[in-house]
C-alpha cells in the first residue's frame, strides 16, 4: 500500500492539529520507534511525514495547496 501526497499532507495537517509544535517531535519519536525495530518501511514513512509536519509548522505549505514530490 504506498502513500499519496495528499495523504501526507492530511496527515500532517491533523497531527499539527491535535498536537501543534510538539506534532514534529511525535514523528521523530515515531521515527527512533520504527528504525529501533528495523521497520525501514515504516521509517521512511515516518520521516516522509515528520519532513511534511515540519513544513507545515513553518509555513511553506498551505492545508489547501496540493504536494507534489520530487
Amino acid at each position: 500500500m504506498s502513500i499519496s501526497p495528499n495523504d501526507l499532507c492530511f496527515m500532517a495537517f491533523t497531527m499539527v492539529d491535535r498536537h501543534g509544535d510538539n506534532a514534529a517531535v511525535l514523528a521523530g519519536q515515531a521515527v527512533d520507534e520504527m528504525r529501533a525495530l528495523g521497520d525501514e518501511p515504516r521509517t521512511s514513512a515516518w520521516l516522509a511525514l515528520q519532513s511534511v509536519i515540519e513544513d507545515a509548522l513553518d509555513g511553506r505549505i498551505q492545508r489547501d495547496q496540493g504536494l507534489s514530490l520530487h
